[in-house]
This record gives structure tokens, sequence and C-alpha cells, in this order.
């Protein structure tokens, strides 16, 4: 459309993966920058509180800590599952082979969000868009109720909810067993 023809209602602009890394270079987006895209959408993340940033801390060491060298564990990493959805969770686990890069939904083996502040978008969009890019498991940690969501495409989306005070294992993760609240501050 040039500059002479206007639309006739409003219309927004929908942005790929290459569009956000061209303003990143272009110095308008700052890389690493609390957003992700969605649908061709760019949203802006909520701030982080000290559970949430503490949490993911504890997490990240207890999972470096224990994972197989042949998992690799990406902390607020992009998942690149389309060219317009690049979302952004705390974590994603995934075998060590494929790049970073080259990581789709289906390759995940754990995809985990911390929720303080974004419960509702997590546990429905976000939810749905990793099941439409075949997330095998997505868990919902809700800081603010002390339930883990757990979410599995090979069972009912969502399970129900699980205590932080109950152990936890990864379907694809045999081995790998979590209690939420062993990384809580006492």
């Amino acid at each position: 459309m040039n500059a002479l023809m206007r639309p006739q209602a409003p219309v927004g602009h929908r942005f790929s993966g290459e569009d956000v890394l061209i303003m990143q270079e272009a110095g308008i987006l700052l890389e690493g920058g609390p957003f992700e895209l969605i649908e061709g959408e760019i949203i802006d993340a909520p701030s982080e509180g000290d559970a949430h940033q503490g949490l993911r801390t504890a997490l990240m060491r207890f999972l470096n800590r224990s994972l197989p060298d042949d998992i690799y564990l990406a902390s607020d990493g992009t998942l690149r599952l389309s060219d317009d959805n690049w979302p952004q969770p705390d974590f994603h686990l995934y075998p060590a082979t494929p790049l970073p890069s080259a990581v789709s939904g289906g390759d995940t083996l754990l995809v985990i969000e911390l929720s303080d502040s974004s419960l509702p978008y997590d546990m429905r969009r976000k939810a749905e868009l990793y099941r439409h890019f075949g997330v095998r498991e997505y868990w919902v940690i809700d800081l603010n109720a002390g339930l883990l969501h757990v979410l599995r495409a090979d069972g009912a989306w969502p399970a129900p909810p699980i205590a932080f005070t109950e152990t936890v294992e990864p379907g694809l993760l045999p081995g790998l067993s979590i209690r939420i609240a062993d990384f809580l501050p006492a």
C-alpha cells in the first residue's frame, strides 16, 4: 500500500521473527528485551517480581545440576515455533542435537512458564499456541495460588492442578522429580 492509499478501516501490522531481528539490529527493539512475538504481534512482558526471579534462579540451578549432558536447558530463550510465533518461556528443555534456533515445539521435552501476573494469558493463549505447535508437555507454575498446572498433549489439557508440596515428574524426562516447594524461600 503506497502513502496515498489509506485503508478503509483500522489495520494492524503483523511482524515476523525476521522483522523483530531487523528492529533489534536497528535499535528499535532492545535485544533480549521483555517481549515475545505471538501470532505476529509483539507482546510486552510484565515486570517480574522477586518471587518469579527467585524461583527461576533456583529452578535453573537445580535443572542445570540434574539434567544429563544430552538435554539442554534454555532460560528465557526464544522458542521459534513459526515465522510469526517466537515466545520466550521461562524455560524450555530439548535434546542437545539441534541448534537452539532449529528447536521446534515437537522437539521440546518440557516448556515451563512461571506465572505471577500473567496466568490467564499463560493458561489460554500460550497454552493453545504451544499445543498447536506440538509441545508435548507445558507447565504453568502459578506463584499466587501455589499450584502447578501440567498440560500434556497425551492426556487431559489441562490436568487437575498440583500443589507445590507434591512431587511431579516430567513425562519425557523420567527420573527427574521436582517439588516446587523445595525451591521457594522458607
